[in-house]
């Protein structure tokens, strides 16, 4: 079993199960050479809670030390586990809205990384993921902020939903409208932070009321995938293949084949990840995963390592001969490549 380069705990993450530490446990045992741990970044704004969040009247406080606290628990494990599994230290970001920009830059300072997620899980500050409910009034609240209308849509727990200027207004709506607010939302996070590893590209297709949609027959929204993988593949960020798609339901993982054929073409490096939120989900799904991308003529994948740490897809234990573990930074980590076909020998559910 390779490795995941998206991954979250009950500890730190109130929608996933088990502790940091077994979940690490769990991926040495299913043989992963390289765990990436990205818990979420801390939101400052109680608008931006998920519905379990709220129900447990945590505080942005509350949010801010936990994170805290995951950052100094995944160092120390990084260490406690050093002979048997490369632990790659980032955080999944969350762009909600134009402020928090200022929110990710300070993070990025107070900690240092190996890495991090670029995500968009919230359209016009709802989250588009969570349940079909909430994926329903996203589409209500994108569209009521379209209108202008002063209405009780436009709102987000009782403060004016704040848009980014950026995002078009078409005249769509529905679901097709949601699409074009998530790629253009993507691409602001996209031009703003340049992340490493782009998180679930088509997540807004989760909910949808056909996920197998091909965005091709879309023009508009297809011009704005078109374009926000362009600016991926320019700046050399990396697209991770996500099997968290397959455990809620898909065929196949994230992306599409629509747009992975795109990503193929443009030269798109890929990454595995499981986005496990506990155990149960440690390299859940990979096994489909490798399938899709041998049917889709995908021969290659990419991933973290540290540097100076030789070691290939099969071997087991880490020989650090006297090395000290390198800095948690990206200039100490680097990507290195293998063959899909050579993963698929060695995966086992």
């Amino acid at each position: 079993m390779p490795f995941s380069h998206h991954s979250h705990s009950g500890q730190f993450c109130h929608h996933a199960k088990d502790s940091l530490e077994s979940c690490i446990l769990q991926a040495i045992s299913k043989k992963l050479r390289i765990f990436c741990l990205t818990e979420h970044m801390p939101r400052s704004d109680p608008r931006d809670f998920y519905p379990e969040e709220d129900e447990m009247g945590l505080t942005p406080q509350d949010l801010t030390a936990a994170f805290d606290e995951y950052y100094t628990t995944a160092v120390a494990l990084r260490d406690k586990y050093k002979e048997e599994i490369t632990i790659i230290i980032g955080f999944e970001v969350d762009y909600i809205r134009p402020s928090m920009l200022p929110e990710i830059r300070e993070l990025q300072e107070k900690y240092h990384f190996d890495m991090f997620i670029g995500s968009v899980h919230h359209l016009d500050e709802i989250p588009l993921d969570f349940s079909k409910e909430l994926f329903l009034k996203a589409i209500e609240t994108v569209e009521a902020v379209d209108s202008g209308a002063d209405v009780e849509e436009a709102y987000n727990k009782g403060t004016k939903v704040e848009r980014f200027p950026e995002i078009e207004i078409t005249g769509a709506k529905g679901e097709k409208r949601l699409f074009e607010v998530y790629f253009d939302t993507q691409y602001l996070m996209l031009t703003a932070l340049k992340p490493p590893v782009i998180g679930h590209f088509d997540l807004v297709r989760l909910k949808c009321d056909d996920y197998t949609i091909d965005f091709r027959t879309m023009k508009k929204i297809w011009e704005k995938i078109v374009r926000n993988v362009k600016f991926i593949a320019e700046y050399g960020g990396m697209v991770e293949i996500n099997s968290a798609a397959i455990r809620k339901g898909w065929e196949y993982p994230y992306p599409g084949p629509d747009v992975l054929q795109l990503m193929k073409e443009e030269g798109i490096r890929f990454v595995l990840s499981d986005d496990s939120h506990g155990i149960a989900q440690v390299a859940f799904g990979y096994q489909k995963a490798l399938d899709y991308l041998e049917k889709q003529g995908v021969e290659e994948l990419w991933y973290y390592e540290w540097k100076g740490w030789e070691r290939g897809i099969e071997d087991g234990i880490l020989r650090p001969e006297d090395r000290y573990l390198p800095k948690i930074r990206a200039e100490c980590v680097e990507t290195k490549s293998t063959k899909v076909k050579d993963l698929r020998r060695i995966v086992t559910e």
